[in-house]
């Protein structure tokens, strides 16, 4: 006998929610009254040290459209939300956050623009309410995101967005150990098929924002590490640039000696200063190739992007 048809995955990846999440799925039951299709939610507790686990068991038991998952160890979000999408059943897929500033009345929104033939719908936020350090780091990875993934710069990535079920099912086969979603979504995806609209933002009224300046330094690292060969290409201009003027300065001071037999060369502090610097060079290009190296190595060990502990589904 085969399982009833699913319309709408939503999957959430919870961390420290115990306070929002009985609001959150009260709301999302409200939404879906007025949608057709059958819809089931998928929470994943990201191993939260608050009573969130035991929050979400109390929802399941109330609820068995709601599947919840724990993690065994602290991940982070996008491995959360990777591991939702494997056991997700929609076809359509929604991811949103845990803290309500993502409002569940928005979902129709995201619905209706998907059924317009995209691929892919994100959430672009009216006004964002975030602190003004968050707001500043988050603009200047947006400008990353476009520039190392070539998504086009009109195009907002967020966390709120819905995608077919089938572009969640490339993304749940990708095989590697460092899980950064809009990559993922942006390899399974058409550029051309990937749209935004307009959706609000709430501020936060429980608890406080995991993204400090340090997470976002972390995931730009690897997005750049993991999804381009950027600072590979600056290493070796750099060093082809730092080449090319040693040869320069070479022929310069072997010139002004022909030519001028009294001319002397560079002392012994300048020739420490040269040696010093371009050890620097050296000793800072092998630790970006060792960075590489380890994330071969991690991911031909199949390192794992996430391992349940426990899940009711």
């Amino acid at each position: 006998m085969t399982e009833p048809a699913v319309m709408y995955s939503i999957v959430i990846p919870v961390y420290n929610s115990e306070e929002t999440l009985p609001d959150l799925i009260r709301r999302i039951r409200m939404v879906f009254r007025e949608l057709t299709g059958d819809y089931e939610v998928i929470l994943v507790d990201d191993c939260s040290p608050d009573n969130s686990w035991a929050v979400m068991k109390e929802l399941r038991n109330q609820d068995p459209k709601i599947k919840i998952i724990h993690l065994i160890r602290n991940f982070g979000q996008h491995n959360a939300i990777l591991c939702g999408f494997q056991f997700s059943k929609g076809q359509y897929v929604i991811t949103m956050d845990d803290d309500l500033q993502h409002p569940p009345e928005e979902i129709p929104k995201l619905i209706g623009k998907i059924k317009q033939g995209f691929f892919a719908v994100y959430g672009k936020y009216q006004i964002k309410y975030h602190s003004r350090i968050e707001n500043f780091f988050s603009r200047r990875f947006q400008l990353l995101i476009h520039h190392i993934l070539n998504i086009p710069e009109d195009i907002f990535i967020s966390s709120f967005a819905i995608f077919r079920g089938d572009v969640i099912k490339n993304v749940a086969s990708i095989r590697t150990s460092y899980i950064f979603l809009p990559a993922l979504i942006s390899k399974s995806t058409p550029v051309n098929k990937i749209a935004n609209v307009e959706v609000n933002h709430h501020p936060r009224t429980v608890g406080s924002s995991n993204y400090s300046p340090f997470r976002y330094l972390k995931l730009a690292l690897n997005l750049i590490i993991n999804y381009s060969a950027l600072p590979l290409v600056i290493v070796s201009t750099f060093g082809l640039f730092l080449s090319i003027l040693s040869i320069g300065v070479g022929i310069y001071i072997l010139i002004k000696k022909l030519t001028d037999p009294s001319y002397g060369i560079m002392g012994w502090n300048s020739l420490m200063v040269a040696l010093a610097f371009l050890g620097g060079i050296l000793l800072f290009t092998l630790g970006i190739i060792g960075e590489y190296l380890r994330r071969i190595l991690a991911e031909v060990s199949y390192e794992q992007p996430f391992a349940v502990g426990e899940m009711q589904i």
